[in-house]
């Protein structure tokens, strides 16, 4: 009896581990694009160096992908959807001269919660979102994975680090 009792209790344990039952859920700052979203904590809250919501880890689930690797990517993937989340000001290349990526939809990360459902003819197909300096596109990407979209790509680094010319306007 004792056996049967020590073999249930090793199986419920290692059913809870695996099932990720027995393991506190780790929390990380809504991606903001700083140091800080590498750093983990074992309650929600706010991060205490940028102030954003403090998320479950699990829930950030999009890639990414470097700034050098984009233009062949895109050539291989012509089917890709670019999403830039930068004002229209800065897409249209009047605050900044880092232009803009050939056929990329425009939708402010400011607005995009307002305006996510403009995308969503996108949900099955992949986003590739991106930014000046990728401090909105990993929010923006995070923000399109919690309203459905399964296949998003975060730029890192931004628009000021692209060296390639061959897929911007």
């Amino acid at each position: 009896m004792r056996n049967r009792s020590i073999i249930m209790t090793g199986l419920l344990i290692g059913f809870l581990f695996a099932t990720g039952m027995g393991q506190a859920e780790e929390y990380q700052c809504l991606p903001c694009g700083s140091e800080c979203d590498k750093a983990l904590y074992d309650k929600p809250g706010d991060c205490p160096h940028c102030t954003m919501k403090l998320v479950k880890k699990s829930t950030v689930v999009f890639k990414s992908i470097q700034p050098a690797d984009l233009c062949t990517y895109i050539a291989k993937h012509p089917d890709v959807v670019l999403l830039d989340v930068r004002t229209k000001e800065e897409h249209d290349g009047k605050t900044d001269d880092y232009g803009t990526i050939k056929n990329a939809i425009n939708i402010p990360v400011q607005e995009l919660e307002k305006r996510v459902s403009e995308l969503s003819a996108y949900k099955e197909k992949e986003i590739i979102v991106y930014c000046s300096h990728s401090k909105r596109s990993p929010r923006a990407s995070y923000l399109l994975n919690q309203n459905g979209f399964k296949h998003v790509t975060n730029m890192e680094g931004g628009m000021i680090t692209m060296k390639d010319n061959t897929c911007k306007k």
